[in-house]
Formats: C-alpha cells, structure tokens, sequence
C-alpha cells in the first residue's frame, strides 16, 4: 500500500480517495462531514468496520485495512487460478508474471481469442463447409477431436471444394460482426510490443488500433527474409510489430492453409525440416523468448511438432520456459495426452475448467496488476 499523502484542507470526498485499494471493497458512508465510517469485505462477504477516523486521518486502522486487502488480492487470485483444482497453477503464474515484468514474453496468439471477439471458432468453421464439400460432419469432428488432424480435415475440404470456391468467401467469413469486444482487448496493454499469431483474421489489429497502439509494422512467416528480420530487431527494440505466422486471409503467396503450403512451409515428408521457413523462424524465437500460447488449442499440427523437435534436439535445459492458458479437457484420457504433448514441447499450463473461458480474461487481468 502507497504512503499517505493528504491536503489538511481537502474535502471528505478528496480524502476518500487516498490510498485506497482499487479493487477491494472499501464502502464509504461520508454523510457525516467530519467523520467517515470505511467498512471492508473479506474474500467470504463478511463486513470489517475500521476504527471510525478523523477527516485528518481517512484509514485510521490502516494495519487492519491492509491485512484485509492482502487477504483480499490473495482470494482473489486463488479463484481466479481455480487453485482448489490446479494444484500447480499459482506457481506457474507467479513465474509467467515475473517473466512478463521483464519483457521476456511473446503471446502466441490461436484462434480462440479471435472467437471471443466475434470470429467463428475454427473447428466450427471447418466443420460447416463439410454439408458444401459433401462430407458426413461427424466423421469431421472425430478427426479433429480426437486427432487433431486439422491440416487433413482443411486439405479434404479445399480438395472437395475447389480453392477458387474456398477462396472467394475465406476473407468474408471472417469479417467481424460488429465493435470489438472481449480477452483480446487486454493484450495492448500487457504486450505493448511483438506478438506472433496463426490467425489469419484482422482482430489482433483492430485490437492494438482501439487501444491507441496500432501495429508499426506486420509480416507473415513466409515473407522476404528481410521483413522477418525486421520482425527480430523489433523485439529488443520494443517496436510493436505483428507476426502472422500462417499469413493473412487475402495473399495465397504467403498463406499456409492447406497441406501443400503446410509442405512448402515446415517440409514435405512429414519431417520438421529447421531449414525450411517457418521451423528456422520458430526455432530461433523460441530459443531465445518465452511464448504465452492464449487460445491455441495447440492439438498435434506441425507447429507443435516443431515445438517438440526443438525440445527434443536441444533439450529442456537449453530452452527457456513456455506457458499457455488452456481450457483442462473433462476427459482424463484426452487430458493426459495433452499434458504429455504439453511437455514435449516444454510448455506449462495454466489452466481453467473446460467451458469456463471468462477465466482467459481474467487471468490477463491478474497478469497487470
């Protein structure tokens, strides 16, 4: 708590403001001119009333007001880590914030905060072409569900489909709905510099623009290496530049979407080649930063994939640490096999109970304060 610092002339009202904890619950009943009584919640909604205080002197039982207040942030944050069933999560944040005040952290950037803004969620969108391309949608949802198989699901449905059919409604589907709302707002603020996405939408943009921080520069994974390089001094330099890893929905050059850009990007022989554009960018960042993976599903595609092969070459000692916030699936055999995927790549997971994505953004709060 900050020092008091008080005009002897100010009003009760100027003085109620002063050193107060701007998120606990300090209710203030300044009827009284020349006394005022502060009443303070603990985390279970009991009521503390404080020593009633002189107008001089507005916290006159500041010990007991801090020691609620601590109790307060303290309750807090185990709700919203959900410490009760994550035993690990207070941990793995507290070790994220530290690395985050440092500027040593990267978001990583899924299609999950793109839905949370108004975007179709990409399974879905993957799985409503399937009546157009002739494919049983269940059959599809297996596939992705239980195999992640993403890039074959997306390679079937362009196959079927035809690109030029794919490509003329590819850009429109993902126009956002209306204004901008939602967890991605909070990320101007906590990473006012580089950020790396596989989204191929404008959210992350139209995010940093309305927060007054518009991106200075953006390039794709497979753009001239000079834009990529670009990219690298942008990070110590703290310059806010965009990295659409996988392109942008309108320049097929430099997109990776179906399994031939897959092929021309990571190798094509179901390999990770580090030689190859996308695993020699992702190597050098990811050796050299921490990752924040927000909205990834990260299922076993080959980013991932690349993620395990560097830890696996390097090993984890040579790596630094990598974290995501992750829904926790309800299904203790699909939760192992991510867990084990998790750790192959050396990436910690925060996580919250499944469905409950409110957490996401609330976790990002906690993250700035």
């Amino acid at each position: 708590m900050p020092s008091m610092k008080f005009d002897p002339e100010a009003t009760v009202e100027e003085i109620a403001g002063i050193g107060r904890h701007t998120a606990f619950d300090a209710v203030v009943d300044d009827k009284d001119d020349d006394a005022i009584q502060v009443v303070c919640k603990r985390a279970d909604g009991t009521e503390v009333p404080l020593a009633n205080p002189a107008r001089a002197f507005y916290f006159g039982d500041r010990i007991l007001y801090k020691e609620e207040a601590s109790r307060y942030d303290l309750g807090q944050k185990q709700r919203v880590l959900n410490s009760d069933l994550f035993s690990r999560n207070e941990k793995r944040f507290d070790e994220l914030k530290r690395a985050c005040q440092r500027g040593f952290v990267i978001p990583f950037v899924g299609a999950g905060m793109s839905k949370s803004a108004g975007c179709p969620e990409w399974k879905e969108y993957l799985l409503n072409l399937c009546p157009e391309a002739g494919f049983d949608e269940a059959t599809m949802r297996q596939r992705l569900e239980d195999h992640g198989a993403y890039e074959g699901v997306m390679h079937d449905l362009v196959t079927n489909l035809g690109e030029a059919r794919f490509n003329l409604d590819f850009e429109r589907d993902f126009t956002l709905p209306g204004d901008l709302v939602g967890a991605v707002l909070r990320l101007p603020d906590l990473f006012d510099n580089c950020v790396i996405t596989t989204n191929f939408d404008r959210v992350l943009e139209m995010a940093y623009e309305k927060c007054g921080k518009a991106f200075v520069e953006k390039t794709t994974g497979r753009a001239p290496t000079g834009s990529i390089n670009a990219f690298y001094r942008a990070i110590p330099a703290g310059d806010r530049h965009l990295l659409k890893l996988h392109g942008n929905l309108n320049n097929a050059a430099e997109r990776v979407l179906n399994r031939g850009e897959y092929d021309s990007a990571y190798g094509n022989d179901g390999n990770i080649h580090f030689d190859f554009p996308l695993p020699k960018l992702l190597k050098r960042l990811y050796t050299s930063f921490s990752f924040l993976f927000l909205g990834c599903s990260l299922s076993y595609d080959r980013t991932i994939q690349t993620f395990a092969k560097i830890a696996q070459d390097l090993g984890a000692d040579s790596l630094p640490h990598h974290y995501a916030i992750l829904a926790s699936p309800s299904d203790a055999a699909k939760k192992a096999d991510l867990e084990q995927r998790l750790a192959d790549a050396h990436i910690s997971a925060i996580w919250f109970p499944e469905g409950e994505y409110q957490h996401i953004e609330a976790m990002l709060e906690l993250l700035s304060v």
